[in-house]
């Protein structure tokens, strides 16, 4: 009788437990892991592997860029970035503002990448006490790796001061040559604009509308000097 009533209890016990954790499958599945509010710090989304999806963070938990595997030490803004599936970063948004002397400063950007370059396209405003830009802008980046341009760059920061320091920047700045191709939006003179760029970063091509109505095109040469206008000046 005692084996018996043993045998009927654990039965029990094995309903009761059963019972148990169904109900909280069953909630689980009906509340769909969902909460009223989270608050954290940061963030990360990641692949099954761990690698690296998204990062939502403030300020101080904001990663350093990744390019090739490497970080590279810097200081960021609270915002969001994205990485593609080589676990490179490859865009994000940022924002920020600033107050002091009797003004102040706000900057926000949702900007895209080119592969393992810096960035392609941009949403962007930036405003310095109410003199502001907000528009889209392209540029034109080149195909060396970022990488390999800011391991040059340290190289270049230990070499002392000199013609051959001086040649060195130089060589690197025209091999991470990034013109601006195109700017459309409102500029700092109150004017909506679209102005084209070539290959030089030089403006060529500018539509207007001023703040007060008037609106043209002007063609421009690469010193900048209208050469062509519609209306036509006299």
């Amino acid at each position: 009788m005692k084996i018996r009533t043993k045998l009927r209890l654990l039965e029990i016990w094995a309903v009761v437990s059963l019972a148990v954790v169904a109900a909280i499958g069953f909630s689980a599945a009906v509340n769909d892991n969902r909460f009223e509010e989270l608050t954290v710090e940061r963030l990360n989304v990641v692949e099954k592997n761990g690698q690296l999806v998204m990062v939502a963070a403030n300020s101080s938990h904001m990663p350093d860029p990744v390019i090739d595997g490497k970080a590279w030490k810097t200081e960021r803004p609270a915002g969001m970035l994205f990485y593609n599936g080589l676990g490179d970063e490859n865009g994000g948004l940022v924002f920020g503002a600033v107050e002091g002397g009797g003004g102040y400063g706000a900057y926000h950007g949702l900007s895209f990448d080119k592969y393992k370059q810096a960035q392609a396209l941009a949403l962007v405003y930036n405003d310095h006490s109410g003199k502001y830009r907000a528009g889209l802008r392209v540029w034109d980046r080149p195909e060396t790796p970022l990488s390999e341009i800011l391991i040059e760059r340290e190289k270049i920061a230990k070499m002392s001061d000199g013609p051959d320091k001086k040649a060195a920047q130089e060589k690197l700045d025209k091999k991470n040559f990034s013109p601006s191709r195109l700017y459309l939006g409102k500029n700092a003179e109150s004017e909506s604009e679209l102005t084209l760029y070539d290959a030089a970063g030089k403006p060529r091509l500018r539509l207007f509308v001023a703040a007060d109505g008037s609106a043209g095109i002007n063609f421009l040469d690469s010193e900048g000097k209208v050469v062509s206008s519609v209306p036509s000046k006299p």
